[in-house]
């Protein structure tokens, strides 16, 4: 019974946080100059020379991630993760409730 309680405050907690974070984030406006630099197809090139394919998808995969924990996109992130975390504690509830009813 208890994380059915736990699942409902993460829920809760957490999309009145993604919230609240979604409204008052600054909006990403124009990237950077070091944005602009990193895509360049020169540093790619240079990337790709010295690290391979790999060290290519590696970088934007990296970009990428990193992208989520700022601005706008960290609502949807901290959305996401308090519905994950909703979701195991219901099941975790659901397997402690089948085994206390198990002799």
């Amino acid at each position: 019974m208890v994380a059915y309680y736990a699942a409902a405050a993460f829920l809760v907690v957490g999309l009145v946080a993604a919230a609240l974070v979604y409204v008052f984030a600054p909006d990403e406006g124009d990237a950077d100059a070091a944005a602009e630099i990193a895509n360049a197809r020169m540093y790619q090139h240079n990337l790709e020379i010295i690290g391979g394919k790999f060290a290519v998808y590696l970088d934007e995969f990296n970009r990428w991630f990193a992208s989520l924990w700022h601005g706008r996109p960290l609502a949807w992130t901290i959305g996401v993760l308090s519905i994950a975390i909703a979701i195991v504690c219901v099941r975790v509830g659901d397997l402690m409730s089948r085994q206390a009813d198990e002799p």
